[in-house]
């Protein structure tokens, strides 16, 4: 079945993530984006400046976006365990919804040009900074356990949620709230079991401004 016509810079980008997905960056033409958006390939030009412009801009929808949030969940008033719980859900919900860009991003980020892979590894240092934050904050306020290495549980964190965007299926038995009780599963042994004093704050009715 034919796919449609694209009719925006935004579909002329999601042609180019699945072609960068099935090809790869280095031997995807603008030629393969005009095919798989049902264009012609001055149509292409048009729209877009380069391949390059093309991957720069599918990398920066991935991280603009999840900046933003993460830097909303950190400056919230919520206890530690509801933000690293809002952390997480971002983090698999991010790797669902950008999945075909997260696999282009990380198979093909040494494409970048020099500034815009700056630009990216300047980025995932502060999400790594900040993902080390909170779980300090965890630890001081015993929501996860203190004898573990901050950095190792940071990466293996992200290791493990950014899988996601590479085996997830919408098709599959499990919804995305569903992988996340499957992540919480899997950090159990990290993060404690919620306390009393916790478990009665969060049920407890919120008060009127």
């Amino acid at each position: 079945m034919a796919r449609e016509r694209a009719t925006s810079v935004q579909e002329l980008v999601d042609a180019a993530a699945r072609v960068f997905e099935r090809k790869g960056f280095v031997n995807a033409t603008i030629s393969d984006v005009a095919a798989e958006a049902g264009v012609s390939k001055p149509t292409v030009y048009q729209y877009v400046e380069s391949k390059s412009w093309l991957l720069e801009t599918i990398v920066e929808q991935v991280i603009y976006p999840l900046r933003h949030n993460i830097e909303e969940i950190l400056s919230s008033d919520a206890s530690a365990r509801s933000k690293l719980e809002s952390y997480l859900r971002v983090q698999v919900k991010s790797a669902i919804r950008y999945r075909t860009y997260i696999v282009v991003l990380t198979t093909d980020q040494r494409q970048l040009s020099p500034q815009a892979l700056r630009n990216y590894q300047s980025w995932a240092r502060d999400v790594n900074r900040a993902a080390a934050g909170l779980l300090r904050q965890c630890a001081e306020e015993g929501v996860v356990r203190a004898d573990l290495d901050v950095g190792t549980m940071v990466n293996l964190i992200h290791g493990m949620t950014l899988s996601v965007s590479r085996w997830y299926d919408p098709l599959g038995r499990l919804k995305p709230d569903e992988i996340l009780d499957e992540v919480m599963g899997l950090l159990s042994g990290y993060v404690q079991p919620e306390s009393e004093s916790e478990s009665a704050q969060r049920r407890a009715p919120a008060s009127a401004d």
